[in-house]
Formats: structure tokens, sequence, C-alpha cells
């Protein structure tokens, strides 16, 4: 029998909808029967793709005792973390105020009032069961100490960013640079760790930090780093696209889930090197992944889904994996040879003795052999049962893979993903854009928050950076000013995460720190310099100076500031504003120019907002390279242009 997740449009969700618990999803409905009963509410949060969420579910949630005690003792609401980020945030904090290690699932206890007194992932059926029955039994027989502790963590949650994290020490970048190569596993690349995620922000902002400090070492550990994700596990080395993170040091056995925002963050990470060094591997896995972009995730209106399960037939990875004696019996000696070099295949193999694909590169490469022979195991691979793919059309993560694939076409040239991006700029721009109020899901009615603005902001300039095209810079300064009336705190200086549109929580939360994702206000902070330059915006300069300000409070660790770290170096190494005065070459030109790695440029056709001002020359082509609103005297060729700008700090 169905419960209330029935009708949910989350995949998630519907995952559980068969569960003998009687779910609510989150609503009006389920939080006034919490205070209505005087019932303790069990809040589980996940996503459809993640691996122990469904373990959870098939050993706990469809266990009859426990959902018979569940039913009798609370009200239990499931969350989709994808469609609510603002409700997995705030409690994802309380939980670490609790002194326990974040993750997902997401199990949180909370009094009818919505504050937590406890919470813990993923527990096993005979875990679960001992601590919601410990908690009815202690609840009954002391409800002050719940409701004393519950206070507690919810005054926590109600901190300012300033009151819990602000520094007293003011770190310089050259410090926090030097503190984060003291972690750096210079074996295996990446932060020294157990597991290692990608962290794509990391290391685009040391890329540039390297590259305009002519810091060698560094640029060789990023290369490194970059080339050992490649080439280990967590790449899918037959179809393409990246999984979430690695389980170990070497990047090898992955956790399944391919998400939406990782592979965005990487093509624009592979692309920036490629930039730079124009290593044929670098585009090949560009093209890889674009091709699977196509190919798996994206919807026939140009809109792009939000993730891949990590489970098949009830295992994770089973859709992946390969047995040695499997690879040896379908492919011929010639083949199986040829794979045991390229794809790193041993008899022992790669986790519980299933062979993981891996990848070396060679400088002089058979391409065409080994194209066949991923053709060959891809073909196999695809008779196999899938993983689902969560259709849901999240409109930050497209607009973060919508900047991934605009990084790809400036640095490639190939316009088929120019096509592409513009496909996908169509589709937000028609089905989110034109809407009275901004969704953060395609087909739902739960408003945008700040990640879902300022994410569509930045791909908006990156599209008119790369077309020219002012209709997509209108379009972001539209949403600029929708953001700065919704969510801006004039207060903190900074922008709240939920706006005066979004339901309102235990409390109001201001998203700092960068993570898997770069901070909402982190992003916020590059529209307001990139806006605020071109518009010559007052506003807008005043805001990204205060950010500025509030910045050395939060400066303690490289790790999680690295894109207002970024930004913060374009600015300071100053914002190359370039104006051309010809349209004859207007695609050549602005294509040449993007190819080159060049962060800190704004580049202009003829279209800048109060440009009058500038004297401009009668030639065919002017180019006029401005900084701070002067301008230099004009530049005649693109050759000339590069000589200035560009430069080849290091070796590749």
């Amino acid at each position: 029998m169905s419960n209330k997740l029935s009708t949910e449009k989350s995949s998630y969700l519907q995952q559980h909808s068969e569960n003998p618990i009687d779910w609510f999803p989150w609503s009006k409905e389920a939080l006034n029967k919490a205070k209505k009963d005087k019932k303790i509410i069990i809040l589980s949060i996940g996503y459809s793709s993640c691996h122990w969420c469904h373990v959870m579910e098939k050993e706990t949630f469809q266990n009859h005792s426990i959902s018979k005690y569940m039913n009798e003792n609370f009200i239990s609401i499931k969350v989709d973390r994808e469609e609510r980020p603002d409700i997995d945030n705030l409690y994802m904090e309380a939980l670490q105020y609790m002194g326990i290690q974040g993750g997902w699932p997401l199990n949180i206890f909370l009094l009818p009032n919505l504050k937590p007194f406890y919470g813990g992932t993923y527990f096993s059926p005979n875990q679960w069961y001992g601590i919601i029955n410990n908690i009815i039994d202690a609840y009954s027989r002391n409800k002050k100490e719940f409701e004393k502790s519950s206070e507690k963590f919810s005054k926590d949650l109600k901190k300012s960013h300033s009151e819990k994290y602000s520094s007293k020490n003011e770190f310089s970048i050259k410090t926090l640079v030097n503190e984060i190569k003291i972690k750096f596993d210079y074996d295996e690349g990446g932060i020294d760790r157990a597991q290692k995620f990608p962290m794509p922000s990391i290391w685009n902002s040391l890329l540039f930090y390297s590259y305009h400090n002519n810091d060698q070492d560094l640029f060789n550990h990023i290369s490194h780093t970059i080339n050992k994700i490649i080439e280990g596990g967590i790449f899918d080395q037959l179809k393409g696209g990246f999984y979430r993170y690695s389980t170990d040091k070497k990047w090898i056995v992955p956790h399944f889930e391919k998400m939406l925002y990782d592979n965005g963050q990487l093509l624009e990470l592979i692309s920036n090197i490629y930039s730079i060094t124009k290593n044929e591997k670098y585009k090949a896995i560009i093209k890889d992944t674009i091709n699977w972009i196509e190919d798996e995730m994206t919807d026939e209106s140009g809109g792009f889904y939000s993730s891949i399960d990590a489970d098949s037939e009830g295992e994770e990875g089973k859709y992946y994996l390969w047995e040695y004696d499997e690879l040896k019996k379908i492919l011929n000696e010639k083949e199986f040879n040829l794979a045991k070099k390229i794809f790193k295949i041993s008899k022992k193999g790669d986790w519980n003795d299933k062979i993981i694909i891996k990848r070396k590169f060679f400088e002089s490469e058979k391409n065409n052999q080994i194209n066949k022979l991923k053709k060959k195991l891809l073909k196999i691979r695809e008779g196999r049962i899938k993983p689902l793919i969560d259709k849901k059309i999240i409109l930050s993560w497209n607009s973060i893979m919508l900047k991934g694939i605009l990084s790809s076409y400036q640095s490639t040239g190939d316009e088929k993903y120019l096509s592409l991006a513009i496909k996908n700029a169509n589709f937000i721009s028609n089905k989110f854009l034109k809407n009275k109020n901004l969704i953060r899901v395609y087909g739902s009615r739960i408003n945008a928050f700040l990640e879902d603005f300022a994410h569509t902001i930045s791909a908006f300039i990156k599209l008119f950076e790369t077309t020219q095209n002012i209709e997509y810079l209108e379009n972001a300064r539209k949403l600029m000013e929708d953001s700065i009336r919704l969510f801006y705190c004039k207060k903190n200086k900074m922008f709240y995460f939920s706006g005066t549109n979004n339901e309102k929580l235990l409390a109001k939360k201001i998203e700092i720190f960068d993570n898997v994702i770069p901070s909402s206000n982190s992003v916020m902070f590059y529209n307001l310099l990139i806006l605020g330059k071109i518009y010559n915006d007052k506003l807008y300069i005043n805001l990204y100076n205060e950010m500025t300000k509030k910045l050395k409070n939060y400066l303690n660790n490289f790790e999680f500031m690295s894109n207002w770290i970024y930004i913060n170096e374009i600015n300071q190494k100053m914002i190359n504003e370039i104006e051309i005065r010809d349209i004859s070459y207007k695609h050549k030109i602005t294509k040449e120019i993007n190819s080159w790695y060049f962060p800190n440029k704004i580049l202009m056709y003829n279209n800048r907002p109060n440009s009058d001002k500038i004297k401009y020359e009668n030639s065919k082509l002017n180019i006029y390279l401005c900084r701070n609103n002067v301008c230099n005297e004009a530049i005649h060729s693109i050759k000339n242009l590069k000589n200035t700008i560009t430069f080849k700090p290091f070796s590749y």
C-alpha cells in the first residue's frame, strides 16, 4: 500500500512510496500533525543516487517491526535534499553541532516545534530500532531534557557566521597556498586523504595562482592530480563522465553515482588546463564527457538531468564492474593484451575481486584500436541492467553544466559544444526565466534559492562572453536585481541562502564556505565584480567591496574559501576589459580570444554600456585593452593582443 509520497515527483521520494512507513513529504500537513499529536518528527533526508540511502531504505525502512513502531510513535518525513537544499543545509549543520560527522542519508529527530535534539546518518536495522525505542522511552520520562537540548542546538543554528567562524588572524593568500601545499599527496595527486573528492574549485583556484605567480611546482601538482583523476576508476573510461568521489587514495575505487554538478565543474577545470597545455588527452576527456551528457543526461528540450544512481540490481557499481575471466572470454588475444596494457587490468582485481576499468595514456597511442576496444566493451556493458537516471532538472546544476560546456567550447573551438550550450540556455530561458517566480526544479513549485540565482547569473555572463549576445547579459542583470531584492542581508553584507519568497525555517542561513559546489555567496562575489565593471554600476561595486571587507574574516583555510580566493585573485591581477570596435570578424575573434587561458578578462564588441566616453580610432580592427575604465592605445591585430596579455610562465 502506498504512502503519501506516491504523488510526489521526486525520484528519491518515489523510491520510498511503497515503504510500510507512513512517510509524509515536508508539508504543512505533516508539521501541523506533529504539533497536534505532540509527536517527535523523524526527518530523513537523502537523494536518489545515494548508495547508503538505498541500503537503509531496503534493510531498515522496509522492516515491518520498525515501520509499525515508527507509525505508532513518530511523524516520519522524507526530504529530497536536491529539491530542498535549505532544509538539508540547516539540519546537516545541526548534526555537526551534535559532534557527529555529516553525510547521507541524514536522519534527524525533531521536537514538534522543529528544533533538533539528536541525529545521525546510516543506521543498521538493529541500531535504528534501538534508537527509536530509547528516544520514545526517554522522552516519555523527561521531556524537559529534550527541550533543553533542542533549544541549545537551535540557538547554535541561529548564530551568525561571524560569531561562529570569524578568524582573528589575517592570512595572506601566499600563506594559505603554502598551507594547502603541506596537505598534498605528491604520489597520488590531490590532497592526502583516505577518500578523495575531485574538488575542482580548489584546483581551478590554484591553477590561476600558479599561472600568474610562476609557481612551476604547484602547476606540476595540479597537472599530476588531474592526470590521476582522468586515468583512474573515478572516470568512466568507456562511456565518459566522472563518478562522485574515490573511496581510496589512488582514485581507483569510486562511489559510482554520477552527479551533474561534478561533471560540469570538472569540464571547466579540464578545459582550462587544455587551454594552457593543448595536450590532446584532455581534449579526449572533454569529448567523452560531453558525448555522455548528450547521450544519457539531456532532455529532448535541452535540460540536463541531475544524476545517475550508484546501484543497479541492488548492488553498487554492478553495471560498471568486470570479471577477469569474463574479459578474457569476450576479447580475442590481441584485444585482451591491449586491454591489460591500456586499461590496467590484473587478475587480482580492484574491488571485491572485480575489475574497474582504468586508463593508461601513452605518447604514441593507436587510437583506432583503443576506440574499437572501448566500443566493444561498451556494447556488452549496455546489455546489462542500467542504473536509474534521476530526471529531475535543477536550475543551479544546469547552469553549472552550461558553464562547463561553454568552457569546453572556448578551449577546443568545437561548434557542437556551443550548439548544446545554446540549446540548454534556451531551455533555461523558456522554462525557468519566463516564470513569475524563478523555480529550482523544472515542473515543481519550489522557489529558487540563492544557489540557483547565483550560478544562473554566472552562466549567462559566460554565455555573453562566448557569444557577445547582449540578451544574455541583460538576463544576468535582471537576475542580479532580483537576487539583491530577495536575498541580500544589509546587516551581514552577504546574501541569505533562502529568500523572502522561500519557506521560513528554524533559522535563516548564509552560505559562506565552498564545498563540492562553490558557495552561493562566492559565486555572487564574482557576479557583482563582473557586472559592476561592465555596467559601471556603483551599487554592484559597493556590494562587491563590502563582501571583500568581510572576506578577510573567513580567510583561514584555502580548501573552504577556494572560489573566493580565485575571484579575489582575478581582481587583484586586474580585470582586462577588451573593447573591440569591429564586428566583421566577431565570431572568429571572439573564438580566438576565448581559447586562451585568460579568466581575468571582460570581452565586448561595440556593445559596452556607457562606452561612448572612449575615443576610438578609425581603423579596420581596433582592440582597446582597458583597466578600471582607462584604455590603452588601440591594438590592430589579435597576435599583438595575445603578446600583450598572455604569457607562458613555465613548461608543461
